[in-house]
């Protein structure tokens, strides 16, 4: 999809293309899933490692075939960082987060995701590492349509987020509306993708 297009309705052009996005990152999984989530692990700690081991990591506890990183989690832990999950507390609100580390308790949430139990501590977290459809260059992120972590970003925009994807899970444009926000990168696989500046043509 160019980047020169203007779509009149990012909304429908989004829906279309999580289903394209469903199906990619479905085959990336059956193919990769272990092998990229040890690849994808040690790129991130290439990036997250030389940080303030006071630094709190949130993560999230993957679910269906959303790249796993609790690979991830189980070094920053050893490394000294507080590591924390999300918790979706309403419909239409911005996530709260709270400390979650190997061995401690989880509760089914939302959308059938996993979090901490109703009495683990609420932090803010430094760095969030988000799961996603799919990114482009630019690192904007496709999410799932309910809007949480854009919400949370845009409250909280000292918090750094990066994606944590399967390469194969780029395109060439997601569909931006006003509320969208690039991510500080994306770790896949295959290395770290930074943002790409914009030019004028696009």
């Amino acid at each position: 999809m160019s980047q020169n297009i203007q779509p009149s309705d990012q909304a429908s052009l989004k829906a279309e293309l999580r289903t394209q996005a469903k199906q990619v990152r479905a085959g990336a999984h059956k193919l990769y899933h272990i092998d990229a989530a040890l690849k994808a692990c040690d790129h991130a700690l290439k990036l997250l490692s030389p940080l303030n081991n006071m630094q709190i990591m949130a993560l999230y506890y993957p679910i269906k075939d959303e790249l796993d990183p609790r690979f991830l989690q189980q070094e920053l832990e050893k490394r000294g960082h507080k590591t924390a999950l999300p918790v979706v507390t309403d419909k239409n609100q911005a996530l709260s987060f709270k400390l979650w580390g190997q061995g401690d308790p989880l509760e089914t949430g939302a959308f059938s995701t996993k979090q901490p139990a109703a009495d683990a501590p609420i932090v803010t977290p430094d760095i969030i590492i988000c799961p996603l459809l799919a990114f482009d260059n630019h690192c904007y992120r496709l999410g799932y349509g309910g809007g949480f972590y854009d919400r949370t970003l845009a409250l909280n925009p000292s918090i750094q987020a990066f994606g944590f994807a399967y390469g194969a899970q780029i395109v060439d444009h997601i569909p931006c509306e006003a509320h969208d926000l690039p991510m500080h990168g994306v770790i896949t696989d295959y290395g770290l993708v930074l943002p790409k500046a914009a030019t004028p043509a696009e």
